[in-house]
């Protein structure tokens, strides 16, 4: 009888792959936050020595970006095609951005709740179909995006939330490029927008402001070897 040797399993192979499957698939799609190291050892019925290992594995190939307090997310290698860049924005100036959304864009999406109707939510599904269709013209894309989310705020049908995106038009489209300027970096756009989109046609305040926050989060993180130094 010929008995063939049963390899050791090396398990931090083993999660490795099973991680790096479900990314490259798309089954862990860009953006997506990861569980903790605590819950994904508990998932994967290893140490948390093990997860952390393979974090690593996946983390050295651009497949996974970490920061510390924000959390894990699934990223686009594509993006750091050209090894460490800056970008023309600052960690400061960025999440001054979020700050501004926050007032602006969560309070609108709020009042929309009751205020919006369906040619809203046609117009910010045109503005999705805008932004396909200049996803290879940065700028663009760039215009188009910020005409999403003037889409979102006139959702409110409030004249100052309105009047403070159009007042500060020029800043947010310096965001946007600062952003969009990473090798493909419109996929991902593209694709939170659609979520965006949807989430506003039900009305699904809670989730489109969940949404916003875990983008913040994830760009916080994968833009973190690109912020420029604060001048």
């Amino acid at each position: 009888m010929e008995i063939v040797k049963i390899e050791k399993v090396n398990l931090v192979d083993a999660v490795y792959q099973q991680l790096r499957e479900m990314i490259v698939t798309g089954k862990l799609a860009e953006g997506v936050k990861l569980d903790s190291e605590n819950k994904l050892a508990q998932s994967f019925n290893v140490s948390r020595v093990v997860i952390r290992e393979a974090l690593q594995q996946l983390r050295s190939e651009k497949l996974i970006v970490t920061r510390q307090g924000v959390g894990t997310y699934v990223a686009n290698p594509s993006n750091f095609l050209f090894g460490t860049q800056t970008i023309n924005l600052t960690e400061e100036a960025y999440r001054d951005f979020l700050r501004f959304r926050e007032s602006v864009e969560y309070s609108a999406v709020t009042l929309s709740k009751t205020a919006a109707v369906e040619a809203d939510f046609d117009e910010l599904d045109r503005c999705v179909e805008v932004m396909k269709q200049t996803q290879f013209d940065r700028q663009e894309f760039n215009e188009a995006d910020f005409n999403f989310h003037f889409a979102v705020v006139r959702c409110s049908h409030n004249l100052y939330l309105e009047n403070a995106m159009k007042s500060n038009r020029q800043p947010l489209i310096s965001v946007f490029d600062a952003m969009n300027a990473l090798p493909e970096a419109g996929n991902f756009g593209m694709a939170s927008h659609e979520d965006l989109a949807a989430l506003m046609r039900k009305r699904d305040v809670k989730g489109v402001i969940r949404s916003y926050d875990e983008m913040g989060k994830y760009n916080i993180a994968r833009l973190a070897d690109f912020f420029k130094n604060r001048e």
